[in-house]
């Protein structure tokens, strides 16, 4: 049967290849033919709508552009569909975007497509929901005098400005201790830029925990700056996406998802707290965007400053070896260094949690009208509901986890899938009807603080409380402006914040999750305990208590004595012994199914291929293993970890054989971490 006249191929029409966010390793190929005197053709580089399947349209990118010939009306056997429309230039992935790109790709071992989009809002151009709130009118300088830096702090100013000139890529790392000024040199850097004419990117590890810094931001570089993130109207994120791509936002602040704004003529890129886990993106496409800062600074010629008071090993090896160029900030320009009191838990009556001493500090610091900070990282009332006739508490049907107890509402919850349920009346085992609440959270420890002091009004932060848009600013502005004198919360309260009126910090249980099976918990625990007891001694004195079972573990005291050093010399050397990163790079294979059998099969089936293949070098597969969490979310999960150094064309060889296990074992997922921060 022939094909309607309306397949050929006319004058001008080009066929365009394009990578669309589907989890295939291929481009699709689609027409497009001129229809004004005013249309561009597609270009290498433009994101374009097409259609895809029966009824969905995508926005995938350009990758490849010719001409068709006149018969040329089908590829594989199927018409050639055409493209709905090409997207404004704004859009377009250009220069050192194209080509991040192209390496995430590559090193995260994903089809183009799938990173695509990361390098655009939402509905690309719409207009609805755009009603942005008016920059306020901040002094200049942040409301201080003028500006006097430390000879540290001129030091890594100087050497990120030498670096800016001289128009090549270089990583500056700040390593100053909390409160040294490492925020006053970022911002040096970047006026520096602007006055330049160079553009800049300032990441933050969560938006919505760092107001303050954001503040400070706008209120130096006023309307050239504009903030990103996912909690912003897709009006609101095309706003900011197209004034950068013309120019006229030149800085632009947010989480990961700011690292991928067409900021012109890119100089800076600045990622605070550069530790932090949340830089890592845990679902698809799975990257870490203080890796992928170092791509794009590379693409783009730019200077990277990497920051925190407590690196993360893989940054801090690559500063010491001389990788980047590593300053230290030794001191705060106001304030000190808090003490660390740790308070021995063995053999105390610690009622709700609170230690006699920790009680008796809090007490102190209320009557002088000064503020605390409480740090415990578990939410809830209650760890668990155990049945007071036979011990039984409740898991998750679809975790294997147990559910924790809520007072407000009064429910057991899984804080892995959300499951939930009301508290029960009746045990499901004994029939038992009394309920004793085992462990503690949050929740408790407000109400607990409530009753011990009345009158003193006390905020919590963790995520029971910030599920509404803009709760995070809400309560941090509360207790930034003394309208509150306690903050409890999770580990929200120890990220980036500055609250001058605080005299002390207490964390409940200081050796929580030095045992949980990853490499990595030491670290954690470390980078935690130091970063909360920072949020003190910022104007006056301060005093942090370090409540723990472990009194002499040695993260512990490395922590109270602030000794990051120490932490990181031994820390490294366990790192060799053992092989892992930043020894040896490490990739993790996660196999997941609803059918137990199935996932051992594929799991099995997977290690056996990555053993015969993966020989030579300095590769070790690890493996196969239950995961952490056997069972999350109905489904049984598997992992296995290869160490060493995998070049692209091996990634792309394991992901093909991710898929033929797949596609081989009916039911099973199989994901591929590239330098994953949690073994789980």
């Amino acid at each position: 049967m022939p094909r309607p006249d309306s397949l050929a191929a006319g004058p001008g029409t080009l066929l365009v290849e394009v990578a669309v966010p589907v989890p295939l390793d291929q481009f699709f190929t689609y027409r497009w033919t001129p229809g004004g005197a005013d249309e561009s053709p597609p270009a290498r580089g433009d994101l374009v709508v097409a259609p895809f399947g029966r009824r969905r349209r995508v926005i995938g990118l350009v990758v490849a552009v010719r001409p068709a010939g006149e018969t040329e009306v089908t590829v594989g056997g199927h018409d050639i569909r055409p493209l709905e429309r090409v997207l404004p230039p704004a859009y377009r992935l250009a220069s050192d975007r194209l080509r991040l790109a192209e390496w995430l790709a590559a090193y995260y071992a994903l089809p183009l497509g799938e990173v695509v989009p990361l390098f655009h809002p939402p509905d690309p151009g719409t207009r609805r929901r755009a009603s942005r709130a008016p920059t306020p009118a901040y002094p200049l300088q942040d409301g201080t005098a003028e500006i006097v830096l430390s000879a540290a702090q001129q030091a890594a100013t100087s050497a990120a400005l030498q670096q800016l000139d001289d128009g090549h890529f270089g990583v500056v790392m700040l390593h100053g201790i909390t409160g040294s000024g490492k925020t006053e040199v970022y911002l040096q850097v970047i006026g520096e830029a602007l006055a330049r004419g160079r553009g800049a990117l300032f990441l933050l590890p969560e938006i919505a925990l760092t107001p303050q810094t954001l503040a400070r931001i706008v209120a130096r570089f006023g309307p050239v700056a504009a903030t990103v993130h996912s909690g912003l109207s897709s009006g609101e994120r095309c706003r900011v996406h197209e004034a950068a791509a013309a120019g006229e936002v030149r800085l632009v602040v947010g989480p990961r998802s700011a690292l991928f704004a067409p900021v012109r003529d890119l100089g800076v890129i600045v990622v605070d707290e550069e530790h932090e886990t949340s830089y890592k993106q845990e679902e698809k496409p799975r990257y870490h965007a203080r890796h992928a800062a170092l791509a794009r600074g590379r693409e783009a010629g730019a200077v990277v400053l990497l920051g925190s008071a407590t690196p993360d090993l893989e940054s801090w090896d690559n500063g010491r070896r001389g990788a980047y160029r590593l300053f230290t900030l030794t001191d705060r320009p106001v304030g000190v260094l808090p003490d660390v009191e740790v308070v021995d838990l063995r053999g105390e009556q610690a009622p709700d949690g609170f230690s006699p001493r920790l009680t008796e500090a809090l007490a102190a610091e209320l009557n002088e009208g000064r503020q605390a900070i409480l740090y415990y990282n578990r939410r809830g009332f209650a760890r668990s509901l155990q049945c007071a006739a036979c011990g039984r508490a409740d898991a998750c049907p679809s975790c294997d986890i147990g559910l924790v107890y809520h007072l407000r509402p009064r429910r057991l919850l899984c804080h892995y899938c959300g499951f939930s349920r009301a508290a029960p009346v009746a045990c499901s085992h004994c029939g038992g009807r009394d309920f004793l609440p085992a462990g503690g959270g949050t929740e408790r420890l407000e109400l607990s603080l409530q009753a011990t002091f009345p009158g003193v009004k006390v905020l919590r932060l963790d995520q029971d409380t910030t599920r509404r848009r803009g709760s995070h600013a809400r309560i941090l502005g509360a207790f930034a402006g003394a309208r509150a004198q306690i903050l409890v919360g999770t580990q929200m309260v120890a990220k980036g914040h500055h609250f001058p009126g605080v005299g002390l910090v207490g964390v409940l249980a200081a050796d929580d999750g030095l045992t949980l099976p990853d490499y990595r918990a030491d670290e954690r625990a470390f980078q935690l305990l130091t970063q909360v007891a920072g949020r003190t001694g910022r104007v006056r004195p301060g005093l942090v208590i370090f409540q723990s079972w472990q009194p002499d573990h040695p993260i512990v005291r490395l922590a109270a004595h602030h000794d990051y050093a120490g932490f990181a010399e031994a820390e490294l050397a366990n790192r060799r012994a053992l092989g892992y990163p930043p020894a040896r790079r490490l990739l993790r294979i996660a196999v997941a199914s609803r059918r137990a059998a199935a996932a051992q099969q594929g799991v099995d089936e997977l290690a056996g291929v990555l053993r015969e293949g993966l020989t030579g070098g300095d590769r070790e597969v690890l493996g196969p293993a239950p995961g952490v969490f056997a069972r999350l979310q109905d489904r049984h999960r598997w992992q296995v970890l290869i160490k060493g150094t995998l070049g692209s064309a091996q990634k792309r060889w394991l992901a093909a054989c991710a898929k033929a296990t797949e596609a081989r074992v009916g039911g099973v997922e199989v994901l591929i971490d590239v330098d994953p921060v949690g073994l789980y």
